[in-house]
């Protein structure tokens, strides 16, 4: 996960002189936490692979610190290689049996929508991680899967992204349509469309859910608030998009 850093900037495209040296100021800026340019557009990538997580957590963290670039950075994209490998190359034999509970709610998710419920994240060695079900599932329909690939000894957490949501008439509605993360740790099975309480900095909140991802690192894993309950509730078909936007 985290291989490469994207960064878009406000410039004055008649001012080419210029440009170029705001952009070589950026190369020795990242430089200095262990990114460098990858030599493809505007992506950044680690010198040292297996420190990415951090790495990149720390080049983004600076870019969004730096004075000088308060006017000229318009915002920063992570990147995550989906298709790490082929799913039969997958290596699941440290993983235990689901539960039925978890099994049968992941696969009427599917049956319904026709996508998994989350990506397969393994380790460098092709060992999964996380996501045995949606691996499950994808062998099962020879369906097309997300194989993400994290870095082992790293800390990993599932996220949910979401916008908030308000009980109206009987029937949840979007109260906006600005999205949200936060650290899903419950056991209860989660897929887009469900109701989730969680912790805003006023108070607490309720979430749909949009899209299910990942992070990975400590400084990425520590960004966000953590789920507090699943309200056992989802939001009518239709009324929730999975298009991760």
């Amino acid at each position: 996960m985290n291989e490469a850093l994207a960064v878009y900037l406000n410039l004055d495209m008649e001012n080419i002189e210029e440009n170029e040296e705001i952009i070589r100021k950026i190369d020795e800026l990242l430089l200095t936490v262990g990114m460098k340019y990858s030599g493809i557009m505007n992506l950044y990538i680690s010198v040292d692979e297996q420190k990415r997580d951090e790495t990149v957590f720390r080049a983004e963290e600076l870019l969004r610190n730096t004075d000088w670039l308060k006017d000229i950075l318009s915002h920063i994209l992570i990147g995550t290689i989906t298709n790490a490998c082929p799913i039969e190359e997958i290596q699941t034999d440290m993983m235990s049996n689901p539960s039925s509970e978890k099994w049968v709610y992941y696969e009427q998710y599917y049956q319904k929508t026709k996508q998994l419920p989350h990506a397969i994240v393994v380790d460098e060695n092709k060992q999964l991680r996380d996501g045995y079900i949606s691996y499950l599932l994808a062998k099962k329909n020879d369906a097309q899967a997300e194989v993400c690939e994290m870095v082992s000894g790293q800390p990993l957490r599932k996220i949910v992204k979401g916008r908030h949501v308000v009980l109206s008439n009987g029937k949840w509605k979007k109260k906006s349509n600005k999205r949200y993360i936060w650290i899903y740790t419950l056991k209860k099975p989660v897929v887009p469309g469900d109701i989730l309480l969680v912790n805003t900095k006023k108070s607490r909140a309720y979430i749909c859910v949009d899209r299910i991802e990942y992070a990975a690192g400590q400084g990425f894993c520590s960004r966000y608030n953590t789920v507090k309950k699943h309200m056992n509730m989802r939001m009518e078909e239709g009324e929730y998009t999975n298009d991760g936007k």
